[in-house]
């Protein structure tokens, strides 16, 4: 996610109040939509790896979709879909498509205090991915939304909220509450450059159960006032995430 609307107005390298906000590369997401009539395209590429007692395993994802319209002047439509899978490794090779999401964002609060926005992002998992990349189960989330600004150049993000995980264990199947968490740094070097640090995952409920928590790190780049590049690397905090993981990609808006 690059909010570049943290930079003041008032600043010569400020970008216009209508330059592209995106939600990737972060897994956090801004709580600003899309403009009303508009559509934003944001997709990319990642690769990760993880190492075990089992041996190694690769995984690249690709397009890694979110595709956002602004139905209405606070309320986007959102689709997320990581597209095609690649696995492969030591224990064996695999590749199909991924499970969809569908949802809304909804603005809540706009430009209190310091530059500050509120808004709630509601979606749903859809299990329509291939056996190896499926959750088999419908998964509702919900996250609070809130960034702003810390000062003319520097912005921080931050979401929380529950996503409701139905697994089958021992020919039954339970529903778990998992707590996702992200928070987000970001920094801006002129009106085109931006650098963030992100820290993010899930509390997880239910007996043996992990939870999962990675970092990561990156920038976005700003190619014209609807159109930006972005590069990023990460690491799992935990045994259960991938060791390490590098992604690029980018997104452009269609205005109304």
């Amino acid at each position: 996610m690059c909010i570049r609307d943290s930079q003041s107005t008032d600043t010569p390298d400020a970008p216009p109040a209508d330059t592209i906000v995106t939600d990737r590369p972060t897994d956090s997401a801004s709580a600003l939509v899309v403009p009303l009539g508009s559509f934003q395209l944001e997709a990319g590429y990642k690769f990760s790896r993880t190492e075990d007692d089992l041996g190694t395993t690769d995984v690249q994802v690709l397009p890694d979709l979110l595709a956002r319209y602004g139905v209405a002047s606070k309320v986007e439509l959102r689709l997320v879909a990581a597209g095609w899978t690649i696995q492969s490794g030591d224990g064996g090779d695999a590749s199909g498509g991924s499970d969809i999401s569908l949802g809304a964002k909804i603005a809540l609060v706009n430009g209190i205090g310091r530059r500050s926005h509120m808004g709630l992002l509601v979606d749903v998992s859809v299990p329509v991915g291939d056996d190896e990349f499926t959750s088999d189960y419908v998964v509702p989330k919900v996250l609070f939304l809130r960034s702003h600004s810390l000062s003319d150049r520097h912005g921080l993000t931050y979401n929380i909220g529950p996503s409701f995980v139905t697994e089958k264990s021992n020919g039954e199947s339970d529903t778990h509450v998992d707590l996702n968490y992200a928070v987000a740094l970001n920094g801006g070097f002129g009106p085109n450059f931006s650098l963030f640090g992100e820290l993010y995952g899930a509390f997880a409920t239910g007996s043996g159960r992990l939870d999962r928590h990675s970092f990561q790190a990156g920038t976005t780049i700003l190619l014209s006032r609807l159109f930006q590049i972005d590069i990023r690397g990460g690491v799992g905090l935990v045994n259960n995430e991938p060791d390490w993981l590098v992604g690029a990609g980018f997104a452009f808006r269609v205005p109304r």
